[in-house]
């Protein structure tokens, strides 16, 4: 993980993605950039979406910066 300061790259190299944007995705579920975790981490998290049952899910939204 590499925050602003720490990162090397250019701006327009960077995947910034807010924790709503990724609950979004990840309830969904929709695609998350591989750029964005490791393949195992996203797995255990698609796993846990996908086990919720109905009435434990959240519709999930974006505004302001995360609808971008």
């Amino acid at each position: 993980m590499a925050s602003a300061r720490t990162c090397p790259h250019d701006e327009k190299d960077r995947l910034l993605v807010s924790g709503t944007k990724l609950r979004k995705w990840l309830s969904e579920g929709d695609e998350v950039p591989a750029e964005f975790s490791r393949p195992e981490v996203l797995e255990v998290l698609r796993a846990y979406y996908a086990g919720l049952d109905a009435g434990s899910r959240v519709e999930v939204k974006l505004a302001g910066h995360s609808a971008r």
